[in-house]
């Protein structure tokens, strides 16, 4: 009798054994398909650090649309941005303006340079959208916005500031200005 339950045992092991062989050779057929799930912390700061960079780099539209949240408005707001971008770079390097803690451009000395006034409010105007549709591409949208957009605009405020040239100029939380 043992040997007979033995056997119907061992019969058993090898059957699965075999189902399992089976198994293994069917899925190696199978497409993996890896997801990359960000929280909406790191999709911003990843979303800032790879807008900044292309805007700065001056890179072409089909860069910008292989942003992580690209698409829509928010790949326009960042094309208006980039293409702006060579008219503001001079006023950065001469430190007529610099970029904020809170994401946006600001005169370091009152001025009535129509001309640069108005491309300081383009700018800030864009910007300020940027953060907008940033925030809802990560889930920050609608009843949290307000809540979120603080964190987007010092979030991209940190990129503007670190990847800006050497000589541009910042100012912190408190508004104090200091050079890079």
């Amino acid at each position: 009798m043992q040997l007979r339950q033995h056997h119907t045992i061992r019969r058993r092991h090898l059957l699965v054994a075999g189902l399992m062989a089976a198994l293994l050779a069917a899925c190696s057929g199978v497409e993996v398909h890896n997801i990359n799930v960000q929280t909406a912390a790191k999709g911003t700061e990843i979303e800032a650090r790879q807008v900044v960079a292309l805007i700065y780099a001056q890179a072409p539209d089909s860069e910008i649309d292989t942003l992580l949240y690209s698409g829509g408005d928010l790949s326009r707001a960042v094309k208006r941005l980039r293409d702006r971008h060579p008219r503001l770079k001079p006023w950065l390097d001469r430190g007529a303006v610099g970029n904020t803690a809170s994401g946006f451009v600001a005169r370091r000395e009152p001025g009535e340079d129509g001309k640069l006034n108005e491309l300081i409010r383009e700018e800030n105007r864009d910007r300020a959208f940027l953060y907008n549709q940033a925030s809802a591409a990560v889930g920050h949208g609608g009843d949290n916005l307000n809540a979120w957009l603080p964190y987007a605009s010092y979030t991209f405020g940190q990129e503007w500031i670190g990847q800006g040239a050497a000589g541009w100029w910042a100012a912190d939380p408190d508004l104090v200005w200091r050079q890079r």
